[in-house]
């Protein structure tokens, strides 16, 4: 790798010595690495940039793939599709935007656990007015066991 342990041609420590052309790749795996586990540990959270506090539930957790769409919808009532807020009378129309030709979509809703059942009625609809027939609600995993 990165050391020369000498050939017959060698004459020694002072002696002439023949140059290294072997590349030392351990400080880029060391980087590589570091990136990783930076890429691991914030991938939760780029999941959407609008904090909403999430109901708990004991539950099957699931993985997003891909580039999935997420609608989340805040204490105050207002929608969010990813990072980007949405008008009620909009909401169709974006997330059929952003649904394009893919017909097998999950749209993802996550809503804050103090939202009324009538703002997440609205989101659901709105979704499949938009043409999506999978919806999927985004939750925390309960921590506690004896929490029911």
């Amino acid at each position: 790798m990165g050391m020369n342990t000498g050939n017959e041609n060698s004459a020694g420590f002072f002696g002439k010595q023949s140059m290294m052309s072997d590349i030392n790749i351990t400080p880029l795996v060391d980087v590589m690495m570091v990136l990783l586990i930076i890429l691991m540990v914030a991938a939760p959270f780029a999941v959407s940039g609008v904090t909403v506090q999430l109901p708990s539930a004991k539950a099957k957790p699931i993985t997003l793939n891909g580039n999935p769409i997420v609608l989340s919808v805040t204490p105050s009532g207002h929608f969010f599709l990813g990072k980007s807020q949405v008008l009620s009378r909009d909401l169709v129309d974006k997330i059929r935007t952003a649904k394009g030709s893919n017909k097998d979509l999950v749209i993802y809703i996550r809503a804050d656990k103090s939202v009324p059942y009538g703002k997440v009625m609205e989101a659901m609809a709105a979704a499949q007015r938009a043409g999506i027939g999978k919806i999927a609600m985004l939750g925390e995993a309960n921590t506690q066991a004896g929490k029911n």
